[in-house]
């Protein structure tokens, strides 16, 4: 049971640095439209593919425990449903965005952050 766990904590610890490089590295480079969005999209993939293997390692710790629905559990369950949709609310208006021409960088870390927030407030629960 603690090798399960320890996975879901990496694969969170993961998660949290996806997030952080989608938000440091589209700022880096502002400089060069292409280079921005081309690793933006490479950030999308990223977190979904992060965000998918937190889910299932999270589904896997949850099955095995046989503990009963937590409030803890619930919450992280509301923060998984809410982090793709807002990475995905993210994606779509920053293709609206760069089509009008506009870099979108500042609404892209408002959405980031609040990802980040979104993680680390559940993490911080899980820990309690």
């Amino acid at each position: 049971m603690d090798v399960l766990i320890a996975t879901h904590r990496h694969l969170v610890e993961g998660l949290l640095l996806v997030i952080l490089l989608n938000l440091f590295v589209p700022a880096m480079l502002r400089s060069s439209p292409a280079r921005r969005v081309l690793w933006t999209r490479i950030g999308y993939f990223a977190f979904w593919a992060f965000w998918s293997m937190v889910l299932f390692s999270g589904l896997i710790v949850f099955v095995f425990m046989r503990e009963p629905l937590t409030p803890a559990v619930i919450v992280m369950l509301i923060v998984a449903v809410l982090l793709p949709i807002l990475d995905a609310y993210r994606a779509i208006k920053l293709k609206r965005l760069w089509k009008s021409g506009e870099e979108g960088l500042n609404f892209s870390m408002k959405v980031l952050g609040t990802e980040m927030l979104l993680v680390l407030a559940v993490t911080g629960l899980a820990l309690r």
